[in-house]
């Protein structure tokens, strides 16, 4: 088994368990179809491309010199996932076309949530450098190296989004019916709410 195999198979792993980000993908999927949950998974995806850079070039007192700013990240988000858990609970059901026009979901703003949700947990740094040495040889790391594993990052976070993501959806369009509208919904928001405490907890 190679190296990279290893790192593939640990990161697959970490990254298929159900937790705050997947939970996040999975209400937003619920709420506005697959495409929508796109943005966070972005942000998503960049945050675990930065916490890999950390953890590459050796910076294991991110944490603490951050410490503050992790803080932040991890209540803000957590704040404004179970507002926006409230919101789509109240609104169930409705079908809201020319606010949904009015007031599309901002892009950067769901990039910034993706990122503020893998960012305020630094324990995933702690993942990246208890897991590197042990399946790369981190004394021969080189560029290509680098962009090997944030290669297998994308691809691999591609097929946990796409995985949860056509799930999510294929729940979606079997209770599309207009009582079941409101059952999704809610669901949608209790997601978003867990998703928020699970964060502010951990």
């Amino acid at each position: 088994m190679s190296d990279y195999t290893v790192f593939i198979l640990a990161f697959a792993v970490s990254a298929a368990s159900p937790g705050p980000e997947i939970a996040g993908l999975l209400s937003r999927t619920l709420a506005g179809g697959l495409v929508a949950s796109l943005p966070l998974a972005l942000g998503i995806v960049l945050g675990k491309l930065l916490m890999l850079t950390a953890a590459v070039l050796g910076l294991t007192a991110l944490v603490k010199v951050l410490g503050p700013m992790f803080l932040m990240l991890k209540y803000g988000g957590a704040l404004y996932l179970v507002w926006l858990g409230i919101k789509k609970w109240r609104k169930a059901g409705r079908i809201l076309a020319a606010e949904e026009q009015t007031k599309p979901v901002s892009f950067f703003m769901e990039i910034a949530l993706g990122l503020a949700m893998t960012l305020s947990n630094p324990i995933a740094v702690v993942f990246y450098m208890a897991l590197l040495p042990g399946a790369i040889d981190m004394s021969a790391v080189s560029m290509n190296s680098y962009l090997i594993l944030c290669a297998i990052i994308i691809c691999v976070m591609t097929c946990v989004v796409i995985g949860y993501g056509l799930m999510a959806e294929v729940v979606r369009r079997m209770f599309s019916a207009a009582n079941s509208r409101t059952l999704i919904d809610r669901i949608a928001g209790v997601m978003m709410i867990g998703a928020g405490v699970w964060i502010a907890l951990r």
